[in-house]
C-alpha cells in the first residue's frame, strides 16, 4: 500500500516542481529578479523529494484496496499544499506556515478564499503562482472525480459517468493518466478562449490570465479589486458565465461533444439537465426578489436580470466571485445562494458542493418513500443513468448528507469558541467547506476578511477546505483506528 501511495504522490510533486519554473519565468519577464532564486530553490526541493519518493516506490499493477484509494485522497490534499506553499515562504511573501499553507490549500481547493488585502504590493509572479495552483488545482479536482473517486464508492460516487472510453487500467496512476490526457486539452482550451475573450472585451492580458485561471476551475481567485468588490464589468461578467457553467459540469462530457461534435451528447446525463433546471429555477426566483426588494429600487431592469444570473451561477458553480451590491442584497437572496452552494455542480466537474447526482438520487428516494404510503406493497426501483441503485448507496447517500451537516454544526461552534459571531461563524463553515471562500463576503458583510484570523482560525479554515474536497466522510475513515488495523 506504501509503495502504490509514495509513487502517485512522488509523480504528483514532480509535476507541481517543473510548474513552479513557470512564475520563475514570470519573475524574470517583469524584472523582479530577487524572485527568481527563491522560485529556483522551490522547484529543486520539490522535484528532488517528488523524484525520490516515485523511484523509490514503485507502483503495483493490480486493481488499488479501498484503503490504497481513502489514503491516497488523504495524503494528495496534505502533502501538495504543503509543497505549494514553499514558494510563498522562501520568497518572504508570507514567513508564517500557517499563511503560506492556507493560501495554498485554497488555491488547490479551488475555495477562493485569500489572506492578500492589497494586490499592488504583491509581487507579479507570486499572483501568477497563487493563480496557477488554483488553475492546476481545477485540474486535480477533476482528474480525481473522474479517475479515483468513482473506485471509492463515496456517496454513490461508483455510479458516475463518464464519456472517456474504457481501457484505462486498474493501476491508479495508469487510470489518473489516462483521464488526465484528454481532458486536459480541453481545459486548457477553454482557459484560452477565456483569456482571448476577456481581453477584447478590453480587460489588460495579465488580468485576463489570472481572471480565466480562477474562472474555469471554479476558483475565484481575483487579482483586482478588494475583499468585499466586484471589480468586473458588465461584458465581463457576460463573458464569464458560460465559463462558469463549463467548469462546473461533467469534463468528460465536454471532451466527447468537442471530439464528436454532437449536442445531444449532453442529454445522456441527467445531472446536466437537472443542473440547468435548478439554476434556472433559482435565476427566476432571485430575479422576482430583486424585482420586489426596497433596496434595489435605483437598479435598472437590465442590471437586475444581469444581477440574478451572475449570482446565481457563481453561487451554483461554488466559484465565488461576489456579485455587485453583495452587501445590500436581500437576505432571501442571500438563503438561496446558500443553498445552490450546497447543491453545487455536476459529478467530475471542478465544482464543489454536495453535487446535483446525491441531489437527484435522494429526490428520487424520497418520492419513492412517499409513493410507498399508498402502495405499501409496491416495488419501485430506482434507477440512474440504465443502474438500479443498490439500497446501500441510497444509504450512504442520506449518511453522507448527515455527516456534511454535522460537519458544518460542529466547525461552526468551533469558530463561536473563537469568538465569532453566528452568522460569521457559518459563513466560515460553509462557503470553505463547499469551496466557495469568496462569497463569505455576501453572507457575512460584516466579516473582515480572512487576514483577521487568528493562527487556530487560518489552520481550521485550511482543514475545512481540505474536508471539503475529501467528501468530508473520507477523513473520518482515514482517523478512524479500524481503518488501521485491517
Amino acid at each position: 500500500m506504501t509503495a502504490r501511495i509514495g509513487n502517485i504522490i512522488g509523480y504528483l510533486l514532480m509535476v507541481l516542481g517543473f510548474c513552479e519554473l513557470l512564475p520563475l519565468f514570470v519573475a524574470y519577464l517583469n524584472d523582479e529578479y530577487s524572485l527568481i532564486l527563491p522560485f529556483f530553490i522551490s522547484t529543486l526541493f520539490t522535484v528532488f523529494v517528488g523524484g525520490a519518493l516515485f523511484l523509490s516506490f514503485q507502483t503495483v499493477q493490480e486493481r488499488p484496496t479501498r484503503h490504497e484509494i481513502i489514503l491516497l485522497m488523504v495524503t494528495v490534499w496534505l502533502i501538495l499544499p504543503l509543497f505549494a506553499s514553499l514558494p510563498f515562504m522562501i520568497t518572504g511573501f508570507m514567513t508564517k506556515l500557517s499563511d503560506a499553507f492556507f493560501e495554498a490549500t485554497s488555491a488547490l481547493t479551488t475555495t477562493g478564499a485569500s489572506l492578500v488585502v492589497k494586490f499592488d504590493v504583491v509581487p507579479t509572479s507570486l499572483l501568477f503562482w497563487r493563480s496557477l495552483l488554483q488553475w492546476l488545482g481545477g485540474i486535480l479536482v477533476f482528474v480525481m472525480a473522474i479517475a479515483i473517486l468513482p473506485l471509492s464508492a463515496i456517496g454513490g460516487m461508483d455510479l458516475f459517468r463518464s464519456m472517456l472510453p474504457h481501457g484505462e487500467g486498474d493501476d491508479m496512476l495508469a487510470r489518473i493518466r489516462y483521464a488526465f490526457t484528454p481532458l486536459f486539452r480541453v481545459y486548457l482550451a477553454m482557459t484560452t478562449a477565456c483569456v482571448i475573450l476577456l481581453t477584447i472585451s478590453g480587460m489588460d492580458g495579465f488580468p485576463a490570465l489570472l481572471t480565466a485561471m480562477a474562472t474555469v476551475s471554479s476558483g475565484g481567485f481575483t487579482s483586482q479589486g478588494g475583499f468585499d468588490v466586484n471589480s468586473f464589468s458588465g461584458w465581463t461578467e457576460l463573458i464569464l458565465i458560460p465559463f462558469m457553467l463549463f467548469a462546473a459540469t461533467n469534463m468528460t462530457f465536454h471532451w466527447a461533444f468537442l471530439k464528436h461534435g454532437r449536442g445531444g451528447v449532453y442529454r445522456l446525463d441527467p445531472e446536466i439537465s437537472n443542473f440547468f433546471f435548478i439554476l434556472i429555477f433559482a435565476v427566476v426566483l432571485i430575479f422576482l426578489t430583486l424585482l420586489l426588494s426596497e433596496n434595489m429600487v435605483g437598479v435598472g431592469m437590465m442590471k437586475k436580470v444581469g444581477l440574478a444570473v451572475f449570482t446565481a451561477v457563481s453561487s451554483m458553480t461554488t466559484t465565488g466571485f461576489l456579485p455587485d451590491h453583495a452587501a445590500s442584497l436581500p437576505l432571501s437572496v442571500v438563503v438561496i445562494c446558500m443553498i445552490l452552494m450546497f447543491i453545487g455542480g455536476t459529478a467530475g466537474s471542478t465544482a464543489g458542493g454536495f453535487k446535483i447526482l446525491r441531489i437527484t438520487l435522494m429526490k428520487r428516494h424520497a418520492d419513492k418513500e412517499v409513493s410507498r404510503l399508498t402502495f405499501p406493497h409496491g416495488v419501485t426501483p430506482i434507477a440512474f443513468n440504465n443502474m438500479v441503485v443498490p439500497q446501500a448507496t441510497l444509504f450512504s447517500i442520506w449518511t453522507l448528507l448527515f455527516i456534511f451537516v454535522t460537519a458544518i454544526a460542529v466547525t461552526t461552534i468551533l469558530f463561536g469558541a473563537m469568538d465569532f459571531d453566528l452568522q460569521t461563524s457559518f459563513a466560515l463553515s460553509t462557503t470553505n467547506l463547499f469551496s466557495a471562500g469568496g462569497l463569505i463576503a455576501m453572507i457575512s458583510p460584516d466579516f473582515v476578511g480572512y487576514h483577521s484570523l487568528s493562527y487556530a482560525g487560518k489552520w481550521l479554515v485550511s482543514f475545512i477546505m481540505i474536508l471539503g474536497r475529501l467528501e468530508v466522510i473520507a477523513i473520518l475513515v482515514f482517523l478512524m483506528p479500524s481503518f488501521w488495523r485491517n
